[in-house]
């Protein structure tokens, strides 16, 4: 997670407002220190779908990367970005899946679950920081929303490996210009992609 401060040509390649695209229900918490995101992008990796199913039953990880950015209604800037990557593959030597969720440049967590449905309902639930409360205006007339853009299996997205020793300004640049670039380049190629904005919301005084 990043506080965002961007050059004007940078926010020229953002290209249209993101308020256009199709919403979705989200859960808004907060602590003294954190503005907190819960939502679940079920369509993502779905039980129906053979292929992926065969895949992750198969032993082959499969990797789910989501991209979070926090607007203020009616700015193309975003306040706020958070880059979660999860795995998700089965153990056949211990018969369960395991569920690695790393956010930003943290250290991962690893969870294991005895049922498929439990790992794919775990690894497509976000529960998740999205920015520092202090840096988010509050009141009802101060309303924002977060824009999505989840992926299966990214194919054209690499994540730098300066990204995890970035820090400070460097690591909120770094996340800017990666950002940026999922849109200023062709759509990337993956097995699958969602992308939607939350609905509306306001962190009351």
């Amino acid at each position: 997670m990043a506080a965002v401060c961007a050059s004007p040509l940078l926010l020229t390649l953002l290209g249209a407002s993101p308020e256009a695209l199709p919403r979705r229900k989200a859960t808004f918490t907060y602590s003294t220190r954190d503005l907190k995101m819960r939502i679940t992008i079920a369509d993502l990796l779905k039980t129906t779908d053979k292929q992926a199913m065969k895949m992750l039953d198969g032993g082959y990880p499969t990797r789910l990367v989501y991209d979070l950015a926090v607007y203020a209604k009616g700015s193309r800037t975003p306040m706020a970005l958070t880059h979660v990557e999860i795995s998700v593959q089965w153990d056949p030597w211990n018969q369960d899946y395991i569920v690695q969720t790393t956010v930003g440049g943290g250290s991962p967590s690893v969870r294991r679950y005895a049922l498929r449905s439990d790992a794919i309902k775990a690894s497509t639930t976000l529960s998740v920081a999205i920015a520092k409360l202090d840096a988010i205006p509050r009141g009802e007339q101060e309303v924002h929303y977060v824009h999505v853009v989840a992926q299966r299996n990214p194919i054209q997205q690499k994540t730098s490996t300066s990204t995890s020793a970035a820090r400070g300004q460097d690591r909120d640049l770094e996340m800017f210009s990666r950002w940026v670039g999922m849109f200023v380049r062709s759509r990337l190629q993956a097995d699958k992609i969602v992308e939607f904005r939350t609905h509306p919301f306001y962190v009351p005084e």
